[in-house]
């Protein structure tokens, strides 16, 4: 329901309603930044990115140069590299800051700074659905998606690491969103060349952003016919693959074999283990409703039930507004899509992008409820408290909010009931935990992270404090020789040995890591010795 003409609201405009929600989204995310511990793909993609902008520093225009290009691509070309590049940028850009506010990072990969840029994408994700939503259906139903964006904790906790999921969620939903509105546009060639760019970006994020090409051509035959539809949309496409490879120039030298080799990543890679429903299962056994369910039980309810209100009151409006039909599109696209036999893992990561969708039906069923409760102060105060108490999940749960269960399966209690995994890659092995083993420890000591699923895994989770005690974290397979082992309960990559060593009454544990009585890490002391004061 749009606002009146001349009203106070109606002089809030889509673009000051976006600008707004961006600036309090990156203040809440910029604020609490620190709070996760680092996850295990923030070195794999930080790295990377740093090199980019080294060499580029360094070599000016030879950085193009294939013996270059070569070298700096040859072991990340598994992803598309604006992601990294962004991560690369913020890292650089912010490391002083962050040494002259928190001390040198003892890593020297200052992924803390390179968090800095998927808030900021978060940030601008927020914005953009807000003025959206807001331009399509009005102000309640931009401020409501905006906060329903926020309010999914799992969302909000993956723009706090640097990894390509929210860039990848950003560029997506601008490319579909600036796609959409091309073809409806009065001169629709220009907007979808220019749409076309945007898709690019999203190509050069990650493998997903493919998808959004069926879908683009199935909105513009419903809207256009045949014949312009197919015209058009060959335009985008042509803009969208030109821009791709344009930008990643690991593509321009063996550009068919190194082509093929980046489409397979998706499908030959190193199977991982995933526990699901009380079971251990391959990424590629895991059951068909394993993304159905992650999806189902990590939003807060409350929203659930206004995006449905939003789909049910769009198919009745169908014929005037068929654009919540798209969203929910490119909703059903990726569940489907994740319920194939393809490798899934990792709960709700993979499908990231389909929230801000989602959180703009949830605004717009918000509005619908503003139009037909919101005539009195006692439902406006209602409806906004409602809303305001589905921003308890992101609040309570940080900085574990990747951990965030909703009441669909009793929290976080239920969900370990259920046998679902509890905590995501090491985020809960966090500063307050580190610094609790830095208080602990001795010089000496040998420290173990388990588990790790690469070389240098341990070194990279080291701290400044630990480094002042003469400690460097090892990987996992130090654990035999252990004083102290900080445990990820990511309970699928627990070996035997961790297994058999955490269940040893000469283990304590001394500090742990939890939300709502669950614990998400641990610290234990293995030391035969008697333990040192503290």
């Amino acid at each position: 329901m749009r606002n009146p003409p001349g009203t106070r609201a109606d002089r809030i405009t889509p673009r000051r309603l976006g600008l707004s929600a961006g600036l309090v989204a990156a203040i809440l995310t910029l604020a609490t930044l620190r709070g996760p511990g680092l996850t295990i793909d923030e070195p794999l993609d930080v790295r990377p990115g740093r090199d980019y902008v080294a060499l580029l520093a360094r070599s000016g225009w030879r950085f193009f140069e294939r013996a270059n290009v070569d070298a700096l691509f040859r072991d990340n070309a598994e992803h598309p590299p604006l992601g990294r590049w962004l991560l690369g940028i913020a890292s650089k850009t912010f490391e002083p800051f962050e040494d002259w506010i928190f001390g040198p990072d003892p890593t020297g990969l200052h992924v803390l700074s390179g968090r800095v840029a998927p808030a900021l994408a978060f940030a601008g994700l927020v914005g953009l659905i807000a003025a959206e939503a807001g331009r399509r259906w009005g102000l309640a139903a931009g401020v409501a998606s905006a906060w329903s964006l926020i309010a999914m904790p799992r969302v909000f906790s993956h723009a706090h690491l640097a990894a390509l999921d929210t860039f990848l969620a950003l560029f997506w939903t601008l490319a579909l969103l600036a796609a959409a509105r091309a073809v409806d546009a009065r001169r629709p060639l220009p907007a979808m060349l220019a749409a076309g760019l945007l898709w690019g970006m999203a190509l050069l994020t990650k493998i997903h952003a493919w998808f959004l090409a069926p879908l683009i051509l199935a909105w513009a035959l419903v809207r256009l016919g045949t014949g312009r539809a197919l015209g058009l949309v060959a335009g985008w496409t042509a803009v969208g693959v030109a821009t791709f490879v344009a930008g990643w120039p690991w593509l321009w030298h063996d550009t068919l074999s190194r082509w093929g080799a980046f489409w397979g990543t998706g499908i030959v890679r190193t199977s991982l283990r995933v526990e699901y429903l009380g079971r251990i299962w391959s990424d590629r056994e895991i059951p068909w409703h394993y993304p159905w369910v992650y999806f189902a039980v990590t939003v807060p309810v409350l929203l659930h039930a206004l995006a449905a209100f939003g789909l049910a009151r769009a198919w009745k409006g169908r014929r005037d507004d068929p654009f919540p039909g798209l969203l929910a599109g490119s909703i059903l696209l990726f569940l489907l899509l994740f319920s194939l036999k393809g490798p899934v893992y990792d709960g709700e990561r993979l499908f990231l992008l389909i929230f801000p969708a989602w959180a703009m039906l949830a605004g717009l069923g918000f509005a619908a409820a503003w139009g037909r409760w919101g005539g009195s102060r006692a439902g406006r105060v209602g409806l906004v408290a409602l809303m305001l108490t589905q921003g308890g999940g992101t609040a309570t749960m940080h900085p574990f909010g990747l951990s965030y269960y909703n009441l669909m399966v009793g929290g976080l209690p239920g969900a370990e009931r259920l046998g679902l995994e509890p905590t995501y890659w090491g985020d809960a092995v966090d500063r307050v935990l580190l610094d609790e083993l830095a208080r602990r420890v001795q010089p000496g000591q040998v420290v173990a992270l388990a588990p790790t699923l690469y070389p240098g895994q341990g070194v990279a989770t080291t701290t400044a404090a630990l480094v002042r005690r003469d400690v460097v974290i090892r990987d996992e397979s130090a654990v035999a020789e252990a004083d102290w082992i900080l445990v990820s309960r990511r309970r699928a990559y627990w070996s035997p040995e961790l297994t058999r060593l955490l269940a040893d009454p000469s283990a304590r544990r001394v500090a742990a890591r939890s939300r709502q009585g669950v614990w998400l890490s641990g610290l234990w002391s293995v030391s035969k010795r008697p333990e040192p004061s503290p």
